[in-house]
This record gives structure tokens, C-alpha cells and sequence, in this order.
């Protein structure tokens, strides 16, 4: 599988989801982050594996009982 690494606010916007659910899964060591040469403010992500988890949770999070959408 090819590796395209893009920011978590341009993948959020790729797959129609809020960027603190991609966020949410880097910070649980989900999926991969590497540092943006260009800004060290942002993160990026590899699009083709967050593409697969959502396609297989179907966007709910691995390992979590509900959306992180919802509030708790």
C-alpha cells in the first residue's frame, strides 16, 4: 500500500468526520503521525491507513464503546 501523508484537518475533511476523532486515535497510538517539515505545529497523518480503519469501524473507534463524537 502506497503512503500519502496529508494533516488531520485535510483527512478530516476527506472522510466527513471532525478532526478531534482523527486526533483521538493518534494520540491512542492508533495510527502513524510523523512531523510536517513544513510547519512543526502540524501533524500528519498516513491517509491510505486511517482510510482502511474507517472503512473496517465503519467510523467508530477501535477499541471504544461508543463515537467519540459524543460528548461525555
Amino acid at each position: 500500500m502506497s503512503e500519502e501523508w496529508i494533516t488531520m484537518t485535510e483527512a478530516a475533511d476527506r472522510l466527513q468526520v471532525k478532526r478531534n476523532k482523527i486526533s483521538r486515535l493518534a494520540s491512542r497510538g492508533v495510527i502513524q503521525t510523523r512531523d510536517n517539515p513544513l510547519d512543526a505545529r502540524v501533524r500528519l497523518v498516513n491517509f491510505n491507513e486511517l482510510r482502511t480503519i474507517f472503512e473496517t469501524y465503519g467510523g467508530r473507534l477501535p477499541g471504544s464503546d461508543k463515537d467519540d463524537d459524543e460528548e461525555t
